[in-house]
C-alpha cells in the first residue's frame, strides 16, 4: 500500500493508506469522517476501463494492515446499503474498496446540505482553510499528532521519563511496606 496525503478538516492533511492494485483505501480510526469530499475525485477517480474489465474476486478472509485481525463488515442502519465499510474489531480501522469513499463523501455532503443552508456552508469555508500549513498532520496510524519541533519532544521525553521514576518509586515503597 501506499501513502497517499489527503485534505481534510480544518485545513488538514492526514496521511491515508491505498492500495497500488484495487484502489482501495485504508484510514485508520477517525480518519475517514474529517477528509474533505473533493479528494474522492483524485483518490477514488472513475476509470471506465477498469468499470468494463471482468474481475473475479478472492474468496479470502480480509486482515488488518495494522494488527492483522480479521475485518468485518461495518453494519450501520443509518448508511444506504450501497455503501460498505469493513471495519477491523481491534484497532477501529476502515477499510473502503475502490469507489466507497466517494459513495461516503456524498452520502455525507448531501447530509450536510439538508441540514445546513448553503449561506451557512460557504460562510464557515474561509475559516476552515486560513491555514492549512498549520494544520499539516502525517502519519497519524490512527491517533491525531500535530508536528513539534524537536524542542517539544525532548522536553515530553524528560517529563515521561520523570514521571515513570516517580510511579516507579511509589510502587518499590509500597512493596517495601507491604501497602
Amino acid at each position: 500500500m501506499a501513502e497517499v496525503a489527503a485534505k481534510a478538516a480544518p485545513g488538514s492533511l492526514i496521511q491515508l493508506d491505498q492500495c497500488g492494485k484495487c484502489g482501495g483505501i485504508w484510514c485508520d480510526k477517525w480518519e475517514l469522517f474529517p477528509l474533505d469530499g473533493d479528494e474522492a475525485d483524485r483518490l477514488d477517480p472513475l476509470d471506465e476501463k477498469r468499470l468494463r474489465e471482468a474481475i473475479s474476486l478472492p474468496a479470502t478472509k480480509l486482515y488488518c494492515p495494522r494488527c492483522a485481525d480479521a475485518l468485518a463488515l461495518f453494519a450501520d442502519p443509518i448508511l444506504p446499503k450501497d455503501i460498505q465499510f469493513w471495519r477491523c474489531r481491534h484497532c477501529d480501522g476502515l477499510w473502503l474498496n475502490r469507489g466507497q469513499f466517494r459513495r461516503y463523501k456524498e452520502y455525507q455532503k448531501s447530509t450536510r446540505m439538508k441540514k445546513m443552508s448553503d449561506a451557512r456552508i460557504a460562510a464557515k469555508l474561509p475559516e476552515v482553510y486560513a491555514d492549512p500549513k498549520s494544520w499539516v498532520m502525517t502519519g497519524t496510524k490512527g491517533v491525531f499528532a500535530y508536528p513539534r519541533g524537536a524542542e517539544d519532544d525532548d522536553e515530553i521525553v524528560g517529563k515521561s521519563l520523570t514521571d515513570a521514576a516517580k510511579v516507579a518509586l511509589q510502587c518499590l515503597a509500597r512493596l517495601i511496606l507491604g501497602i
